[in-house]
């Protein structure tokens, strides 16, 4: 008892012993400096005590000081910092009055060159693309957008998303995972506006507070916040025209609002957009069915064209309020719909010693797409130093609809034709809940704690039917898919030394997912935890020259489509079929990485996979008697596969007008395995590069040329061939630089295609694949409201800045 009341009285004289820091801070003008940066640091090593913003009147207040010397730092953007002692006194409350800040002394024209945004900047491993940098993003859409970043290419064929040629990419919004398929990611980008996204970060070694899935890496798409106080709107009108032989023409248009307001305690945020285009695609395939001894016993030549448009609204609304100078709200809704009508008509000729056949499918599609995306965050500051947490509940609703109408009409050895009229209908519906929080605490001024944890159920059901197939391949089929994801990670970084410091994490994944017939039979289950280690070092060696050491471990886990067991056709001899037996696959990366003067970077990095999924193609003689039907699946493939890559990124301006932004990307992909008699064994180099042009023409007047070129690769059983493209853009700044007017050529030269082989034991084939890739466009954007007002200073990326959602990232 007596040690406790002695530990009682130590703890009260200590307590009251502290002291407290306050004052308020104006700028030049005698108007508050809200927001401004304030650091207490002591006074022997300039390290942070603690550290804080003013309030939006520039008032500050730090308290539980110990009595001592320290030094007070406050830093505003467009002002001279400001410096001075305080010496505390035990107990006393020191009222430092107001503080006059000095405006920098540079020229207009010196701040607005030293602002000016680059189009690629580097942090540590992470690759930035500013979008407004770029006169070519001009009235695009976030899929077509993807197309200009970096090392970034989309599968025009299923409007995939892959990084350096490789799958399994993890897109996030604003830091948070989409949960979206594939295709319901494609339709979900293309209604964002290339004008509502501000960056967009490609993460290469993420660590362990990001969600361990996409074993590429992260795509994390940034849209724009409100920064400033007051209200604000800004228009968007675009418009577009592309045309081509045989196809005729294919108008674009888009128009959009965004309003943000914010006010002391509170910013409430929202925009409407609606997007149209017409579009096409085509197909040019030759197959070969063989033997056992390769030689060839049915030859195919397809030939197939789509025409179609989508139309997308979408709109946004959401709120962040300050409950307190430590305690923030907010909550955000997103709603997207998509209708996206389609002709296609498909020819085939096919010939074998019994027979030569003609097919041809003329098919038309009613599609729509609905996406709903809600969430709720709070964020609470315990202390000073930096203690907080984050929690944020999102939900996310999907729906889908198609109907497709077939009439295929097929003639065999001249004969009289058959008619065949048969209708698919294929409704999605998903549901999607996420609970997360994440906590971080300083523990010393060189160490800091981050941890977290989160839950994710998804509910998935696919009720796919093929109406009055011919020969008796009907078919219907109901699957239902639930899958539960249960994490939590741990992460400390901390300084060993002045040059060296160190980030080390480990997440753990617990993943339960099960599939469910109409009558609530089970057709698969699994169960498994994976652990996923990251390690970062950072050495500091010279003013001018960093180098960063990374380990991670990441997972690519199989979506829902994959594991439906039922055959489903999407084309009148090929089908797909799901494998209910596969498993995720497991990327081990360690990357080393270069930096020089925070500009030029260039990284060796080596990925070993482990339980390898990829496409598989077989030929199925037995579903329907006398035909040859292509079965399409997923499998786990067994060897080794693992790829050396090399990364730079070297921007240089040879005058003052003239910027030059380049990146190349390649390696060595080394593969070794086997499916039954096929064998793959190959060490192919790859490699693509990516450069950029901006030229500085006036003050209110700029132009680009970019092009982007991959060599192309094997990825499982496919091969593709090279390719790339070209666009030039303007881009003039109207009416005080209130407006901002774009102009786009893309891929003019008509570059951009997509080229493949299968090679398999028992099937060979070459593909080319065109779309709507030639086009010219045009965009205004036009601000206007209250756009003189003062801007807030504060950083809180994905946080109280108008988009809502906190910075967590898990």
């Amino acid at each position: 008892m007596k040690n406790l009341i002695n530990l009682m009285l130590s703890l009260l004289i200590t307590y009251s012993s502290l002291g407290q820091i306050k004052g308020k801070i104006v700028d030049d003008k005698q108007q508050a400096a809200s927001f401004a940066n304030v650091l207490i640091l002591n006074t022997k090593d300039s390290s942070l005590v603690k550290g804080d913003a003013a309030d939006v009147d520039g008032k500050f207040e730090f308290s539980g000081l110990k009595p001592q010397a320290y030094l007070l730092q406050i830093s505003a953007v467009g002002f001279q910092k400001s410096f001075q002692v305080i010496n505390l006194e035990s107990g006393k409350t020191q009222d430092i009055g107001i503080i006059q800040l000095k405006a920098e002394t540079q020229t207009l024209g010196e701040v607005q060159v030293t602002a000016r945004k680059q189009l690629i900047e580097r942090d540590g491993d992470k690759m930035i693309m500013n979008v407004e940098a770029s006169p070519t993003a001009a009235g695009l859409n976030g899929l077509e957008l993807m197309e200009k970043v970096p090392g970034v290419t989309v599968d025009r064929n299923t409007e995939t998303i892959k990084l350096k040629g490789k799958d399994g990419v993890l897109i996030m919004i604003d830091d948070r995972k989409t949960y979206l398929t594939d295709e319901q990611l494609a339709n979900f980008l293309k209604t964002l506006k290339s004008e509502d996204i501000e960056k967009i970060e490609i993460i290469a070694n993420p660590s362990a507070r990001f969600d361990a899935s996409g074993s590429s890496g992260i795509i994390n798409i940034k849209t724009k916040k409100g920064k400033n106080f007051g209200t604000n709107y800004t228009l968007d009108l675009n418009a577009g025209y592309s045309h081509y032989k045989g196809v005729g023409g294919l108008p674009k248009n888009g128009q959009g609002i965004t309003i943000n307001s914010r006010r002391e305690k509170y910013v409430i945020f929202g925009n409407i957009n609606r997007q149209y285009a017409a579009w096409y695609n085509s197909e040019d395939q030759v197959q070969n069915f063989l033997s056992e001894t390769g030689a060839v016993l049915e030859k195919r030549v397809i030939t197939g064209l789509a025409k179609g448009n989508f139309e997308n609204w979408s709109a946004k609304i959401g709120f962040d309020y300050d409950l307190s100078k430590k305690t923030s709200i907010g909550f955000s809704g997103q709603w997207a719909n998509t209708l996206s009508p389609m002709n296609r008509s498909y020819n085939q000729q096919s010939v074998s010693e019994a027979i030569r056949q003609s097919l041809q499918m003329d098919r038309s599609r009613e599609a729509t797409f609905d996406n709903y995306t809600f969430n709720t965050h709070l964020k609470q500051k315990i202390d000073t130093s930096g203690t907080e947490l984050t929690v944020d509940f999102d939900v996310i609703l999907n729906a889908k609809s198609w109907d497709d109408r077939f009439v295929t009409t097929t003639t065999q050895n001249d004969a009289n034709p058959s008619v065949a009229n048969n209708q698919i209908l294929f409704p999605v519906h998903g549901n999607t809940f996420v609970l997360k929080a994440d906590f971080i605490k300083k523990l010393t001024t060189k160490t800091k704690l981050e941890t977290g944890l989160k839950a994710s159920y998804a509910k998935n059901t696919n009720d796919f039917s093929d109406n009055f197939r011919d020969n008796g391949a009907l078919v219907s089929s109901f699957f239902k898919f639930n899958q539960l994801i249960s994490a939590a990670y741990v992460m400390i970084n901390t300084e060993l030394t002045k040059n060296l410091s160190v980030q080390a994490g480990l997440r753990a994944e617990q993943t339960n997912n099960q599939g469910l017939d109409k009558e609530g039979n089970q057709l698969t289950k699994q169960d498994y935890l994976n652990l996923f280690p990251t390690l970062t070092l950072n050495q500091k060696v010279s003013k001018d020259y960093a180098i960063s050491l990374g380990y991670s471990r990441r997972i690519n886990r199989p979506n829902d489509d994959v594991f439906n067991t039922f055959k489903r056709f999407f084309s009148p001899q090929s089908y797909v079929a799901g494998n209910p037996t596969i498993l995720p696959s497991l990327n081990n990366t360690v990357s080393l990485t270069n930096t020089i003067k925070d500009k030029y970077s260039f990284s060796l990095n080596y990925v070993s996979v482990n339980q390898f999924s990829t496409e598989v193609f077989d030929v199925d003689t037995i579903l329907i008697p006398g035909r040859r039907v292509i079965r399409e699946s997923m499998e786990n493939v067994n060897g080794k596969i693992g790829w050396w890559s090399v990364d730079a990124s070297v921007p240089f301006n040879p005058t003052k007008w003239w910027s030059i932004n380049l990146n190349y990307w390649g390696g060595i992909n080394v593969y070794n395995y086997k499916r039954e008699s096929t064998v793959v064994d190959i060490s192919q180099l790859y490699h693509g590069a990516y450069m950029q042009h901006t030229f500085t023409l006036n003050k209110t007047l700029s132009g680009e040329i970019s092009g982007w070129y991959s060599s192309g690769e094997t990825w499982g059983f496919q091969t593709s061939k090279p390719q790339g493209g070209l666009d030039f853009g303007l881009k003039k700044m109207l009416w005080d630089k209130k407006a901002t007017v774009k102009f786009l050529v893309q891929d003019p030269f008509n570059f951009n295609s997509f080229r493949n082989n299968v090679e398999t034991t028992t099937l060979t084939g070459v593909g080319t694949y065109r779309w709507d890739n030639r086009r010219f466009r045009i965009s205004l954007t036009y601000n206007f409201g209250n756009t003189n007002v003062k801007q807030a200073l504060q950083s809180n990326d994905g946080g109280n800045g108008g988009g809502g959602g906190g910075p967590s990232k898990n």
